[in-house]
């Protein structure tokens, strides 16, 4: 294929200031299909922030055959070896049937390769274009860290002919659809066609860092903050954990959750010019997260530490959602596995309590190197209400003898200082300077023993 022989869709413009890289492929014909001729469907680009794979669908309905998979494997050595992210422009019916099995394994082959990828924390950004499915869906798209899908396009596991062909009948309308992606939570954005490259340069400026100097001074703990859970609540809050976040980041690119969960939000952005992961629990006042939304979360915490990102966290619930379908989908075990993921990233990591903390649900988003809260937050084992059930005591009596203020929690080790938002960047800024190991020796001793002070 030439480089001209690009349609003049969206991809066009992107990849005509590229370079196609020279890949060698083999050209067999390993299941001797009659009147097969191989050619590739996926080709390899360098372009200027990075290296692209793209699918022609003119070349057997875009299906990967074992040399596609060789182009994909040059296409990620090329990022690795360039430090660059890689780019999937994906249209593809799925395994290049004409091959057999030998096309088959390029599943797993797509898989490694772009496990190597990830082992490198570089960045992979996946297309899912008309159509996008079988094993291109399996090993490329799902495997990519964000992902977006281009309104109208088939988008799933099996094409609706092959549903027709092994259920005796078509799925429902609207099913198998980027559409239907998106609302599932399976890609982060939807977008037309000609609107992609804008996401993919979006997504790029936020993974380029730019610092800027911020102040590296922590600011005094006041002596005395009269902050109870009356305060929290009704001080008139109107910026959620999403606004928020919309506010101390730029160049944000939302993470969607599954099935769509709007409890949590997670971005890609950047704080003071560094590219981080940022996640809200919860994305709104007083809302109380899903295990979907902490699922979100967990996936968040697991990008940043595959692309060695710092993590800023926002912590502002009344606690996990208790509600029976809750219960019943694993909200514990979802609660869990966030946390054990923000614990188990391996780059710096800043909370924020600017509002209520509630429990283990808002200590998924709070067990942090640096533990920030701000004036009006407070954090408590349980909510005054559960307090009261538990202890046959009035509401407002527990929240005075759990002791929950910022000046309480700080005095007992949990948190770090009393802040304003805005110092989170000083914060990451001053954990980038420590080394990996000093900062990781101090995480385990600080969640890993006792806390140190006493109210």
């Amino acid at each position: 294929m030439n480089d001209s022989d690009w349609p003049s869709d969206w991809r066009g413009p992107l990849l005509a200031g590229g370079t196609r890289l020279d890949v060698a492929v083999a050209g067999r014909d390993p299941a001797r299909w009659p009147g097969y001729a191989p050619r590739t469907a996926v080709t390899a680009w360098r372009l200027d922030r990075a290296i692209a794979a793209a699918w022609d669908f003119s070349a057997y309905g875009g299906s990967f055959g074992e040399d596609d998979a060789t182009v994909l494997e040059a296409a990620a050595a090329a990022a690795v070896a360039e430090r660059l992210p890689l780019l999937t422009l994906v249209r593809s019916g799925g395994t290049r049937l004409q091959e057999g099995m030998a096309a088959l394994v390029g599943i797993p082959r797509a898989r490694l390769a772009l496990r190597r990828l990830a082992d490198a924390g570089l960045a992979h950004l996946s297309v899912a274009d008309a159509p996008t499915t079988g094993g291109v869906w399996i090993g490329v798209t799902c495997a990519a860290d964000l992902r977006v899908a281009v309104e109208g396009a088939t988008v799933a596991f099996a094409g609706p002919r092959v549903v027709e062909a092994f259920t005796g009948t078509l799925p429902a309308p609207g099913s198998h659809t980027a559409e239907s992606a998106y609302a599932a939570g399976l890609v982060d954005a939807l977008l037309a066609g000609d609107a992609v490259p804008a996401w993919l340069a979006g997504v790029l400026a936020a993974l380029t860092a730019d610092p800027v100097d911020v102040p590296m001074s922590v600011p005094t703990v006041p002596a005395h903050v009269e902050g109870r859970v009356q305060v929290a609540r009704a001080r008139g809050r109107t910026q959620g954990g999403r606004e928020l976040l919309a506010s101390l980041l730029t160049d944000v690119v939302p993470m969607r959750a599954p099935h769509a969960d709007t409890t949590v939000a997670a971005v890609v952005g950047r704080v003071a010019g560094r590219p981080c992961v940022g996640v809200a629990v919860a994305a709104e006042v007083g809302g109380r997260p899903t295990p979907d939304g902490y699922r979100l979360a967990t996936r968040a915490y697991r990008l940043a530490a595959r692309l060695r990102l710092p993590v800023v966290s926002l912590v502002d619930t009344p606690g996990a959602d208790p509600g029976t379908t809750s219960e019943d989908d694993g909200i514990a075990a979802a609660m869990g596995e966030a946390m054990e993921a923000l614990l188990g990233c391996p780059t710096p990591t800043v909370a924020l309590v600017h509002g209520e903390g509630g429990s283990g649900g808002a200590l998924a988003a709070a067990t942090a190197d640096v533990v920030l809260m701000t004036p009006d937050a407070y954090f408590a084992a349980i909510g005054p209400e559960g307090a009261s059930a538990a202890l046959r005591l009035p509401p407002e009596e527990c929240a005075d003898l759990m002791r929950i203020t910022p000046a309480d929690l700080v005095r007992l080790g949990f948190a770090d200082a009393v802040v304003w938002p805005d110092a989170m960047s000083a914060s990451v800024a001053g954990l980038v300077e420590m080394s990996d190991d000093d900062r990781l020796v101090r995480r385990r001793a600080r969640w890993g023993g006792a806390l140190p002070g006493h109210s």
